[in-house]
């Protein structure tokens, strides 16, 4: 039995939004499109992106898990006895003693997207120097809101990167057509 879509916005209020729900990582070309028309989006999608990579880095999976995710963004959340905090920036030492421990670096083998072959990407590790902003933390909220509400995903599953980018523009308000998403995951 199946839902359609129009009376789920007439009887529930569910509203079908213009851009789809779409799960992917942006290419350079896109990223510097969002750099020069949504400069906040950029830099929250980025900053989002490096805690993504820190957490995946320390849990030590190349994605994370939904549990993992909500610990690394809110300190506390497993312990009814502790008191839900914001992260903690790092401190120099603790990004260069994760950079050593690090098994993964990359550099490009070829012609990657709009980067050149033998480019060397510097260490996602020092966005964490910085306090995490509010818009970040929002994002990190509707990540797992995302994966465990509207497009759910088990408990055991993770989250890989690619559900970023429609975290971020849930976060600034863009409307996102999550009805169908919902829908087809009934």
């Amino acid at each position: 039995m199946g839902f359609a879509l129009h009376k789920m916005y007439e009887i529930f209020g569910l509203v079908i939004r213009d851009i789809p729900y779409e799960e992917y990582v942006s290419s350079a070309k896109e990223l510097h499109l969002m750099e020069n028309s949504a400069p906040l989006v950029y830099v929250t999608y980025g900053e989002v992106l490096c805690h993504f990579y820190i957490c995946a880095e320390i849990t030590g999976s190349g994605g994370v898990k939904q549990m993992a995710r909500a610990d690394y963004f809110f300190h506390g959340l497993g312990d009814k006895a502790d008191r839900l905090t914001r992260m903690a920036p790092s401190t120099d030492a603790k990004i260069k003693e994760r950079i050593s421990a690090s098994t993964s670096s990359y550099a490009t083998k070829s012609a990657e997207d709009t980067f050149r072959p033998g480019t060397v990407f510097e260490g996602f590790h020092y966005q964490d120097k910085t306090p995490i902003s509010n818009r970040a933390l929002l994002v990190g909220f509707l990540l797992l809101w995302l994966k465990w509400c509207v497009v759910p995903t088990l408990l055991h599953e993770v989250i890989v990167a690619d559900v970023v980018y429609p975290a971020v523009l849930l976060a600034f308000g863009r409307g996102i057509a999550l009805l169908p998403m919902m829908v087809g995951c009934i």
